[in-house]
């Protein structure tokens, strides 16, 4: 686990750490904070993985991580982040909001969200997620928002130089993936012949999204889908960015 530190002693993603809400068949349950603790315990490397030898995507390792951060600080994640990140930014209208909070106290706030298939997934603002405890449901946002946010992430804007100092090392390549790709800090640090392209796509079944940059060409973009599964950064990573690159160098 990463809790922000380049001194960590295993980077993002390569604890080893893979529960069955990190990969296919993916469960038809939830986990409460019990079940994930009992999971948590009883699990046990099968291949011999080991803290930073391997790269293995895990959702349950950024659980796991919120869980430290919230008895570090003595805070609810959704607060922590309200404090440190959101507030100062002036991210008004994003929330981790409890299940069914949405719905309830901010009507007309959310779209609704559909499957692959077009279908309606839930009410707008209904939850979805492997996880059924605090801070572990689904984040809301606006274009505006995640705009203020990757205008922050290149370094421009009235922010706070500490923030910014801990914005700008979360895009630092840790891991080396493949040749073209290396995991920092969340972040995904992508290159295709061009400057490097650091981004993160993600989305669960009701919602698709993606935010991606090229720090050096202060150009990114920000997709918001309320679809699930529509994999934005396969366009965007591999043509919308280089393209938009490729313009602003001429």
């Amino acid at each position: 686990m990463c809790a922000g530190s380049r001194s960590a002693s295993s980077p993002p993603h390569t604890s080893g750490l893979l529960l069955p809400t990190d990969h296919p068949p993916w469960p038809h349950y939830q986990y409460r904070f019990a079940d994930f603790i009992r999971v948590l315990n009883a699990w046990r490397p099968e291949h011999g993985e080991a803290p930073g030898k391997q790269h293995t995507y895990t959702h349950a390792g950024y659980i796991l991580l919120q869980v430290a951060l919230e008895r570090r600080f003595g805070m609810p994640i959704a607060a922590l982040m309200h404090r440190r990140l959101l507030d100062p930014l002036g991210m008004i209208s994003t929330f981790i909001p409890e299940r069914g909070e949405l719905a309830a106290e901010f009507p007309g706030r959310a779209v609704q969200g559909y499957g692959p298939d077009g279908q309606p997934v839930g009410a707008p603002g209904d939850q979805q997620g492997y996880f059924d405890f605090p801070g572990t449901g689904q984040m809301f946002s606006s274009a505006r928002d995640l705009a203020i946010f990757l205008t922050a992430e290149l370094g421009e804007g009235q922010v706070d130089p500490g923030l910014g100092d801990a914005m700008q090392l979360t895009q630092q390549p840790v891991f080396r993936i493949s040749p073209r790709n290396a995991q920092a800090m969340a972040w995904e640090v992508n290159t295709f012949g061009g400057p490097p392209i650091v981004d993160k796509p993600g989305g669960l079944d009701n919602a698709s999204a993606y935010i991606g940059m090229v720090p050096s060409r202060k150009i990114g973009v920000v997709i918001l889908a309320n679809r699930g599964n529509q994999y934005p950064h396969e366009i965007a990573r591999e043509k919308l960015l280089p393209a938009l690159e490729r313009a602003v160098s001429r």
